[in-house]
C-alpha cells in the first residue's frame, strides 16, 4: 500500500460522501470524517490485496461509507465494530470481486448507545457458556430479582446464552434510571442459519426450481427435530445448503453464533434514528432480506471512473447495466440476519421490554 495510492482513494470518495451527507442536512463530523478514513484505508487494503479495479466497485464503495458516515461506525475501534470481506459478483458474463461490510457485535452494541430509545449505558455484555453458574431473573407479584451470572475462568465451553444488561432513562427529564436485562439463547439462532442456507441456494430457485424446493424441504424437516450444532455437523445439512465454512468451521463456528446472538439481541431494541439516512442504511446494512434482493436482481449501475473523478470531479457518472448475482460458495455475512421477533427476550418488564419484542422483518426468517 503506497500513501499516494490510499490519498488518491480518499481524494475520491471523502468529498463524495461529505456532499451527499449534506444532501440530507447532514454536515459530517470531525468524529464521521474519521469513521469514513478509517473504512477507507480498510477497503483500500483490501483491493489492494484481492487485485480489485476500484473502476469496477466505485457504488459499494460509496454505498458503504455512506453506511459508515449515518451510522458512525469505526473500522479502527477495538474490539471491531465493522468488518469487510471479498464477494464475487458476475458483471456480463464474467466472474469478478467487489466488497461488502458487516457490522460486528460490538457495531451494534455503538449503533445502540447512540440510538437507543431512552438508552442511558449498554453494559458490556455477559456471556454465559456451559458449565457457567447463571440463575435467571425472577418474577415475584411485581417485583423482579436481576439475573446472577458466575463464569468459569478460562472457559472455552459452548456459548449457551449472552445476557445484556443496558439501562434506559425512566422520565423524559432524565433523572432517574433503571437496568433492564435482554438475553437470548443458542437456539434461537436457527433461523439465522436456516436464513443463510436457503440464501445460498436462491440461484437454484431460478435455475431448478424443483431441486431447490426439495433442498428447501429437506433442510426445514431436519432443522425441526435437530440442534443448531447437529445441523452444522450434518454433512448432508452441509451440503445442502451450502453452508459457509464461517458457520461450520470449529475455529470460527462459535464466534458466529455468538455475533448471531448478539445481533438478535440489540437488533429487537427500539431505536431512535436522527435522520432518513441513518435509518435507511441501518436497514439495509442488517436485512439480509434487502441485501438479498440487490444481489439477485439486475442493477442498473452507476459507474464512476476512478481516475478521471480525480482529475475531474466534476464529471458526471455515465450509466451502466451491471448483472449481479451470488456465487453460492461465498462465506455470508456475519451481521445480516433480522430474525424471529423471538430470539431476544427482556427478563425484566417494562414497557422497552415489550416493544423489543416486536420484529422489525422476518422476510429471511425460515419457519420450522
Amino acid at each position: 500500500m503506497t500513501e499516494t495510492g490510499l490519498t488518491k482513494f480518499n481524494n475520491v470518495f471523502m468529498p463524495m460522501i461529505a456532499e451527499q451527507l449534506q444532501g440530507h442536512s447532514i454536515q459530517m463530523t470531525d468524529y464521521q470524517r474519521m469513521c469514513v478514513m478509517s473504512a477507507s484505508q480498510n477497503m483500500y487494503e483490501l483491493i489492494n490485496k484481492n487485485g480489485i479495479n476500484p473502476n469496477n466497485i466505485m457504488n459499494d464503495v460509496s454505498n458503504i461509507l455512506m453506511t459508515v458516515a449515518s451510522l458512525q461506525l469505526n473500522a479502527n475501534a477495538q474490539p471491531s465494530e465493522i468488518y469487510f470481506q471479498t464477494r464475487n459478483v458476475k458483471v456480463g458474463n464474467a466472474w469478478t470481486k467487489t466488497i461488502e461490510m458487516g457490522i460486528e457485535g460490538d457495531g451494534n452494541d455503538a449503533i445502540l448507545a447512540r440510538f437507543g430509545r431512552n438508552v442511558k449505558h449498554v453494559y458490556p455484555v455477559w456471556i454465559v457458556r456451559e458449565g457457567d453458574s447463571y440463575t435467571p431473573a425472577k418474577r415475584k407479584e411485581i417485583h423482579i430479582t436481576d439475573p446472577e451470572w458466575e463464569p468459569v475462568d478460562g472457559s472455552d465451553a459452548k456459548v449457551e446464552r449472552v445476557v445484556y444488561p443496558i439501562e434506559f432513562w425512566t422520565d423524559d427529564q432524565q433523572t432517574d434510571s433503571t437496568v433492564e436485562y435482554y438475553s437470548t439463547n443458542r437456539e434461537l439462532v436457527k433461523p439465522n442459519l436456516l436464513a443463510h442456507m436457503i440464501n445460498n441456494l436462491r440461484s437454484e430457485s431460478r435455475n431448478n426450481p424443483k431441486g431447490y424446493a426439495e433442498k428447501v424441504d429437506a433442510i426445514k424437516k431436519f432443522a425441526k427435530d435437530h440442534t443448531v450444532d447437529e445441523i452444522l455437523d450434518s454433512t448432508e445439512m452441509q451440503a445442502k445448503g451450502k453452508i459457509s465454512p464461517a458457520w461450520k468451521e470449529p475455529q470460527s463456528r462459535e464466534q458466529m453464533i455468538i455475533r448471531k446472538m448478539r445481533n438478535n439481541v440489540v437488533k429487537k431494541i427500539p431505536k431512535d434514528f436522527s435522520n432518513g439516512l441513518a435509518v435507511q442504511t441501518y436497514e439495509e446494512t442488517t436485512n439480509e432480506s434487502l441485501k438479498q434482493a440487490r444481489r439477485d436482481v439486475t442493477e442498473s449501475a452507476n459507474q464512476l471512473d476512478f481516475d478521471e473523478s480525480v482529475e475531474n470531479p466534476e464529471a458526471k457518472e455515465p450509466q451502466g447495466d451491471r448483472d449481479v448475482t451470488e456465487n453460492g460458495e461465498i462465506i455470508e455475512p456475519d451481521s445480516a440476519d433480522s430474525g424471529s421477533s423471538q430470539t431476544a427476550t427482556s427478563e425484566t418488564a417494562s414497557e422497552p421490554a415489550s416493544q423489543a419484542a416486536k420484529a422489525d422483518t422476518i422476510d429471511e426468517e425460515v419457519p420450522f
